[in-house]
């Protein structure tokens, strides 16, 4: 095979390895192959993903924490919160599908998602039914149990374990 079209393929591969577009065996199988056995050397970004990782964690932190101080330390009124809460699970839910490869980021967006619907489920009960706690008995199960579903589906067990625990909680204070 000519030199110049092997390099560009192993640069491809290189590419795909690093942007995660096929799983990391695949590439090292695929540059195993071009290579004659021998791994070429490879630029290591490996530092600037880890950067990546640390300031989209700070980012989807920050988005968090300015929900929470949005919904319980402001006065503005309660259909502008929800509005609010909503866009922002609308970004963690982009962010987890964006993110699906790396595992810690990944898990912050889902929790993110996860704590904003929560949020998001509190405030319409209680626009709802306001003062009427079986409402939000229900809309709490109905979260439990899109955890629970969440962390089956995607084999996350500290999402299950958060369900079941959410799920035991409600029906502790439904019937106390």
């Amino acid at each position: 095979m000519d030199e110049m079209r092997k390099k560009i393929i192993i640069q491809e591969i290189n590419s795909w390895k690093e942007s995660r577009m096929l799983p990391e065996q695949y590439c090292n199988y695929l540059l195993a192959l071009y290579c004659q056995g021998e791994l070429p050397p490879t630029s290591s970004t490996k530092t600037g993903n880890d950067k990546k990782d640390v300031l989209t964690g700070l980012l989807i932190g920050a988005l968090f924490a300015f929900i929470v101080f949005l919904n319980y330390f402001t006065e503005i009124p309660i259909r502008m919160q929800m509005l609010v809460t909503t866009i922002s699970i609308i970004i963690f839910v982009l962010a987890a599908r964006r993110l699906m490869g790396r595992k810690v980021i990944f898990q912050m967006a889902l929790m993110g998602m996860a704590l904003s619907l929560l949020l998001l489920t509190v405030s319409l009960a209680e626009l709802i039914a306001p003062g009427k706690l079986n409402i939000l008995y229900v809309f709490l199960f109905i979260n439990c149990g899109l955890w629970i579903l969440i962390g089956k589906k995607l084999k996350l067990l500290h999402f299950s374990i958060a369900g079941a625990l959410g799920a035991v909680v409600t029906v502790y204070f439904l019937f106390i």
